[in-house]
This record gives structure tokens, C-alpha cells and sequence, in this order.
């Protein structure tokens, strides 16, 4: 039998000769880092013999690496190799939707929050709430007392009106008298402070969802901050009171200070900037904020002072939750 190859016309060899076959199997890998063929088959030889050069790339293509070679893959952790974001309210980064105007937020659904977490958490509320009143209230008659018991000199007038009868007094305060009451009321603005880092942590801890117990509000944090921001506040609100309406404005415009440094762990000016900028992008849903905290304290007073152990929770309650709100943050839900 002969080895030769049947008549018949064939295609020359490419010059050189054919290269050798690839290791592995699979289809022809050109040498020299060209063009690679794609899988399954290989590619099959033109009418020359030969095999095409490399297409010609195409608009749209994938552009050549850039000078130097491409940078080393992002670190694993997130989506797309980058690390997940901090989650809201991480010290140094601002919560989604903070400042942002028309923030959800509902008076209604405020209030409702407020009162369920306060049936829920009745005891762990009232009980600080009666200390705190009882301790203020003592340090506050002290004040007074000594300041009355200092004056120089004092009047009294007595009348009968048919069955009306009338008392009234007059007292002159002296210097000494003067200086206690400023004392008296730095001491208050003081107290008054650490009332609030205390029992505003455990609402807080309400809002986050954390069980509280009546120990909860006796725990202050950011004191030294709140002090600050108290008296900060409180010579604001002096100076505004010359105007009819300037300690009004102070007091809207500062109705978020303390949560915010409670929540974000700010410093007091911090605090105060952030909540004057908070009202400033909200101003309206502030404004029915304030004056629904001012109206609840109100009626809590007028039930002989005793409404203020269910008046004064339910504020604090209704400014966490609202602070939360017009920043974008989360609040527990309602418990059943």
C-alpha cells in the first residue's frame, strides 16, 4: 500500500511549518500573547491554509490597559469588593436623610409611640420622674427661701371686701439676696443637666429597643456636655427673654441639643449646631414638635403638678422619637 496522499489539489503549508500541538488538548493557542480563540473547537483554517490575524477592535470594545497596569482588586468586605457602610448613627457619620426636608414624620404617630412606650414602660418612667421632681423642687425652695429670709426689708397689706379677703407682699432684696438667687439658679441649670443626661439616656435606650428598668435613668452620660449645653442655653435664653419672643426662638431652635449629643455623641457646641441646623431644614414639623412638648407639660401642670409624672415622660418620649425622625433614623417599634 503506498503512504501517498490521494490526487487531488492541497493547499501549501504555512511557511515555517505547522506549529506544534498545545499541552492539554483543546483548540489552537497562538503563540506570543495574540489573539485568543474561543472555546469549543478551535479555530478552522481559511481558504489560504493559514489561519486570520486578530480582529480589528471594534467601537464600543473594552479600551487597552492603562499605563502601568490595572490597580489591584478592592478589598473584600461589600458589595463589589468595598467594605459595607458604618450603620446610622456610627460616631462621625450623620444618619440617611439627616437634615433633609419633609423627613417622614407624623405628629399623630409621634404621640401614639410616645404613649405606647409609656404604658409599657409605666414604672421605669414614673419612679425617676417623682425623684427628679422631688430633688429640683427641694433645691429650688432652698433658693427662694434664703433669698426671701435675706431681704432688707419686706411689706405686707391685708383687706376685706365683703366676703372677699385679700393677702399680699412685698419684699426688697438686698445684695445677698440677689447673689443667692444667681447661685441658686446656676445650681438649678446644673441639676437640671444631669436630670436630663440621665433620663434621656433611658429613652433613648426605649427608643433603640433595649428593655429598661428604673435604674436605666439614673445612669447620665455626656454629662460634662450636657452642663455645658445647659448653660450655654440657658444665658441664651436670658437674653432672648428682653425680647417678647427671643427665649421662645432659642427654645425651638435648641429643642434637639441634648438627644443629639446623646445620640451622636457630640460635643455641646456640636450639639447645638446640629440641632439649630436640624430646625432650620425642618422648621415646621419643629415648630408643631415644640408646641405640642410645651402644651403636654402645660396640662401635666395644671393637674396640681401630679400630671407631670405621666406629662413629663410622654415629652420625653415624643422628642426622641421626633429627633429621630426628621434625621432618618430608627425608632423601636410599637410594642403590642
Amino acid at each position: 500500500m503506498s503512504n501517498q496522499p490521494p490526487p487531488g489539489n492541497y493547499p501549501p503549508p504555512p511557511p515555517g511549518g505547522f506549529p506544534p500541538p498545545p499541552q492539554g488538548g483543546g483548540g489552537y493557542q497562538p503563540q506570543g500573547g495574540g489573539y485568543q480563540p474561543p472555546q469549543g473547537g478551535g479555530f478552522q483554517p481559511q481558504g489560504g491554509g493559514g489561519y486570520p490575524p486578530p480582529p480589528p477592535p471594534q467601537q464600543g470594545g473594552y479600551p487597552p490597559p492603562p499605563q502601568g497596569g490595572y490597580p489591584p482588586p478592592p478589598p473584600p468586605g461589600g458589595p463589589g469588593g468595598y467594605p459595607p457602610p458604618p450603620p446610622p448613627g456610627a460616631p462621625g457619620y450623620p444618619p440617611p436623610g439627616y437634615g433633609q426636608q419633609g423627613a417622614a414624620y407624623s405628629v399623630g404617630e409621634a404621640f401614639s409611640w410616645a404613649w405606647n412606650k409609656f404604658s409599657k414602660n409605666a414604672a421605669a418612667l414614673i419612679v425617676p420622674t417623682l425623684v427628679y421632681g422631688l430633688i429640683v423642687g427641694v433645691i429650688a425652695g432652698v433658693a427662694y427661701g434664703l433669698a426671701i429670709a435675706m431681704a432688707e426689708s419686706s411689706t405686707s397689706s391685708y383687706g376685706s371686701y365683703g366676703s372677699d379677703y385679700e393677702y399680699s407682699a412685698s419684699y426688697s432684696l438686698g445684695a445677698g439676696s440677689i447673689a443667692v438667687l444667681i447661685l441658686g439658679g446656676l445650681i438649678l441649670v446644673v441639676l437640671m443637666a444631669v436630670v436630663s443626661s440621665a433620663y434621656l439616656s433611658g429613652v433613648i435606650d426605649i427608643a433603640n429597643g433595649q428593655p429598661v428598668t428604673i435604674g436605666s435613668f439614673f445612669k447620665p452620660r455626656q454629662l460634662g456636655n450636657f452642663i455645658i449645653a445647659g448653660l450655654i442655653i440657658g444665658v441664651l435664653s436670658a437674653i432672648g427673654s428682653f425680647c417678647f419672643i427671643g427665649s421662645i426662638v432659642v427654645g425651638i431652635f435648641t429643642l434637639f441639643t441634648m438627644p443629639a449629643i446623646l445620640d451622636r455623641n457630640l460635643s455641646a457646641i456640636d450639639g447645638i449646631k446640629t440641632s439649630f441646623e436640624l430646625v432650620k431644614s425642618n422648621f415646621v414639623n419643629a415648630l408643631v414638635a415644640y408646641i405640642v412638648i410645651f402644651v403636654t407639660i402645660f396640662v401635666g401642670e395644671l393637674l396640681c403638678g401630679i400630671g407631670l409624672l405621666v406629662a413629663a415622660p410622654v415629652a420625653a418620649l415624643f422628642l426622641v422619637y421626633t429627633w429621630r425622625r426628621l434625621t432618618g433614623a430608627q425608632v423601636a417599634p410599637l410594642t403590642p
